[in-house]
């Protein structure tokens, strides 16, 4: 999919997790189906209200390749970073880009 830049709506998604530590994987995808069938303009996973101070880089990364492959190219991903040091901050960008997000906030 080519994306003509970003615009419209990219609501952060909540990040559900269940009692294990484990992605919920059904409950995202549904998540993500219902925005894009809601006519979203593309998906924030980890943006500030996807609880990202409170997984770790395992539970992280599982919910942005959960979001990539749920929208099937339909719309753009934009995944939030959050670190304290720029080489966590690097790390990130890097496992996020190996799962093909479409950009980095």
């Amino acid at each position: 999919m080519t994306h003509d830049g970003f615009h419209g709506v990219f609501p952060y998604l909540v990040s559900p997790i269940d009692e294990q530590g484990r992605v919920k994987e059904p409950a995202l995808t549904r998540l993500v189906n219902d925005l894009i069938d809601a006519g979203v303009h593309g998906l924030t996973p980890l943006g500030s209200t996807g609880e990202f101070a409170y997984l770790n880089r395992e539970q992280r990364r599982g919910i942005v390749e959960v979001v990539v492959r749920a929208t099937r190219r339909r719309v753009p991903v934009v995944a939030g970073i959050a670190a304290t040091t720029i080489a966590d901050a690097v790390e990130q960008v890097k496992a996020y880009d190996a799962v093909g997000v479409d950009g980095v906030l």
